[in-house]
């Protein structure tokens, strides 16, 4: 392999590890961007072209804007977030049977609050709170089970979207996430789209934007990302 041909094969797989989409989304960029590239160095002009694109990051957004992913449908995304926070949902509905049990108004929210032990008393630290209680049958999953799902919902599947574009839920229903110029996310990005959840039912609130036909939710446009389809239009 030449001198010229490593470089482009590099470049190739920087521009890609930047794309989000699904195989053959990102086998088409990495195709058109290996053609141009080839085509320079046969006329002896790889390095104004490299120039002409800029970093990996840079061309790979400008491919992803030429080839830009549909907006994901807001029956998916729901499909998708009911699928990746089943441990969330499955603390949600534990709770409120053991109220219910317990003859309790089996009044439950969701997402529930996160609550702290302190002694024999449970204390909510949500928004509405502060508020005691005894630490009962409930006392466990409050303190431990809904701290446990939180974290799961907020970084696990932040990180797991950073790293792969995507969720096992989105990835179930055909999505994925992005930067508002089609890259991979960040982190940060991953980790403050889902900081939500730690308002307790006041989450909801993240998807009003959808009410007025929006297809991002309010932290979607703190973060800077958005959700889109993985295929091509």
């Amino acid at each position: 392999m030449t001198d010229d041909r490593q470089s482009i094969e590099a470049y190739a797989d920087r521009v890609e590890h930047h794309l989000v989409g699904s195989a053959p989304y990102k086998a088409a960029i990495r195709a058109e961007l290996l053609d141009h590239l080839d085509g320079a160095a046969n006329a002896g002009e790889l390095s104004e072209a490299l120039r002409r694109l800029g970093g990996p990051a840079t061309a790979a957004a400008s491919f992803a804007q030429a080839r830009p992913l549909p907006p994901a449908p807001m029956v998916r995304r729901f499909g998708a977030a009911l699928v990746d926070n089943l441990p969330l949902v499955g603390v949600a509905v534990a709770l409120f049977v053991l109220d219910l049990v317990d003859g309790g108004g089996a009044f439950g929210t969701f997402p529930p609050y996160a609550y702290v032990q302190f002694g024999d008393s449970v204390c909510l630290s949500g928004p509405v709170g502060p508020g005691c209680g005894a630490y009962d049958g409930a006392g466990l999953l409050y303190s431990v089970g809904v701290p446990l799902a939180l974290a799961w919902s907020i970084l696990g599947l932040g990180l797991i979207e950073s790293r792969t574009g995507s969720t096992p839920g989105k990835r179930l229903v055909g999505l994925c996430v992005v930067t508002e110029a089609g890259l991979r996310i960040g982190a940060l990005a991953g980790i403050v789209r889902r900081v939500s959840f730690l308002l307790g039912p006041l989450a909801w609130l993240d998807w009003v934007p959808f009410l007025a036909n929006r297809p991002r939710r309010l932290f979607d446009y703190v973060a800077g990302t958005r959700v889109v389809r993985r295929a091509e239009p």
